[in-house]
């Protein structure tokens, strides 16, 4: 059996060479990155929600503590997020992974989570959003704000 990182790994490849041979794409480094970011951060969002989806309405203590569960889904998508960001979408060969890591978790981490913590808790408490609607919007508005600190701070 082939190992499965391989495949994953050529899914990248095969991506990054698709997004090159898109005309309005193609050479601009930003946007290509901005592309590859809302893919992978797409994708690690269904990660972020099914751990919450399985918390949330599989156990009654993680009902009651919504935001409580939002963070532990968070953190599992953190994680996977630092790893795929630093190698596929900004590319970067960085050795200090360890000073990148801690100022992934600081600003992008923690910074991020309390921003959407705080999002989640107005759209759900004072707007009486139904919690997994307020997950999403809380989500993409933090897409943004998580980019721009990625790109020009951690992996620059």
């Amino acid at each position: 059996m082939k190992n499965p990182f391989l495949k994953i790994k050529e899914l990248f490849f095969w991506t990054d060479n698709l997004l090159y041979k898109i005309p309005i794409i193609g050479q601009k480094l930003y946007l290509r990155q901005l592309v590859k970011f809302i893919i992978s951060g797409g994708l690690l969002t269904l990660l972020d929600f099914a751990v919450y989806i399985f918390l949330t309405r599989v156990f009654l203590f993680w009902q009651i503590h919504y935001l409580w569960a939002n963070f532990v889904s968070m953190s599992v998508g953190a994680v996977a997020s630092f790893i795929v960001n630093k190698n596929w979408v900004f590319k970067n060969q960085g050795k200090n992974v360890a000073s990148q890591y801690l100022k992934f978790w600081i600003i992008g981490g923690v910074g991020g989570m309390i921003f959407y913590q705080f999002l989640l808790y107005i759209f759900v408490e004072t707007g009486n959003i139904y919690d997994l609607l307020g997950k999403a919007l809380a989500a993409i508005i933090v897409l943004f704000f998580r980019f721009i600190i990625q790109k020009f701070w951690i992996f620059k």
